[in-house]
């Protein structure tokens, strides 16, 4: 888990305990901006509610934002919308998914989000840190870490200034940028357009996924969980919380003791397996000509240019419609409407 590592690195880190090569931006320069951001985010992480998406619950979250983003010109403001009007679970919010296997799953679907890039790809976890305890302001800091398991620190926090007519309603967000980050790598070559680009593409991913947190905690609220399962499981084992007592590894032993797992039911499931025969249908169509749907043909004859004639009997030709897609009833035909011009005056 993501949410461990940045437990573990962050508190070892503050308290002198870390390695070069287990935190080498702590360890390039500490500088006051990275020592209050750390803090900062120390105590959120030791008080958020932490929630862990599998990856078919992230990428059945991630259909609702493709549903929504077909049936709206805007597409970069999808996920914003939502944000006054769900509620958070608790003040502090941790909320975890694999970005590896979500980019996967949006390139089997033919995601929207994806239609414009040439080699979508993705690695390492993802996880969105939301505090609401500021009246003012929501803030939200995403964090990621690479496919070896090192942590990245954040470029920016996203803050979210709330509405002056609604206390829940929320305008526009501002990214508060980590200065530091981008001294950082300055220092190890990497070249100011480079950064700003990266930082681009951060703040595009951070903005557009902020989605699947949101419709995680309107799920949470629904009637019948919105066809998820959430299961509690245990954060830090018996034996490592153990060894934190015995080290005195006080941050570990002030983070929440559990967290819950969210996978998906037999109704999600059935969900995301019609969408994806959907997908396979509409291929079809595109790439060639569609098979006729079987019926029966009455016996008739067939004629050759040679002057044969041939009886044919009566038989069924094409396919049998694909049980995997529901079928469309049809009601009667109504009658045709009659249009009449008024008389000229």
């Amino acid at each position: 888990m993501l949410f461990r590592n940045l437990i573990s690195t962050y508190g070892a880190s503050l308290a002198g305990k870390s390695a070069p090569h287990d935190d080498p931006v702590w360890h390039l320069g500490r500088t006051e901006d990275l020592l209050n951001f750390r803090l900062y985010a120390l105590d959120a992480l030791q008080q958020a509610k932490v929630y862990l998406l599998d990856h078919a619950a992230a990428s059945y979250a991630d259909t609702l934002h493709d549903t929504i983003q077909e049936g709206t010109e805007d597409k970069d403001v999808a996920a914003l919308t939502f944000l006054g009007e769900v509620e958070l679970p608790a003040d502090v919010v941790w909320v975890e998914f694999d970005f590896r296997e979500l980019i996967a799953s949006r390139v089997q679907r033919n995601s929207p989000s994806i239609i414009h890039q040439e080699n979508p790809s993705g690695s390492g976890l993802r996880g969105y840190l939301i505090d609401n305890r500021n009246v003012d302001m929501l803030q939200v800091t995403m964090f990621t870490c690479d496919s070896r398991g090192k942590i990245l620190d954040p470029f920016f926090t996203l803050r979210f200034d709330r509405a002056e007519q609604s206390a829940r309603g929320l305008t526009s967000f501002k990214p508060q940028l980590h200065h530091y980050m981008a001294e950082k790598l300055l220092a190890r070559g990497m070249t100011a357009e480079e950064i700003e680009g990266r930082f681009q593409i951060r703040l595009v991913d951070a903005a557009s996924d902020l989605f699947i947190p949101y419709a995680l905690f309107a799920m949470l609220v629904s009637p019948d969980l919105g066809g998820i399962i959430p299961t509690e499981t245990v954060s830090f084992s018996p034996k490592e919380m153990k060894t934190a007592r015995k080290f005195g590894k006080s941050w570990i032993l002030g983070a929440q003791k559990s967290h819950l797992t969210i996978r998906i039911g037999p109704q999600a499931a059935a969900h995301m397996q019609e969408r994806l025969a959907r997908l396979e249908f509409e291929r079809e169509v595109r790439e060639g000509r569609s098979p006729p749907t079987r019926h029966p043909v009455r016996e008739h004859e067939r004629h050759y240019r040679s002057g044969k004639v041939v009886l044919i009997k009566e038989h069924h030709r094409g396919h049998a419609p694909d049980p995997r897609l529901p079928t469309r009833v049809m009601g009667p035909r109504l009658q045709t409407a009659e249009f009449t011009f008024p008389p000229d005056e």
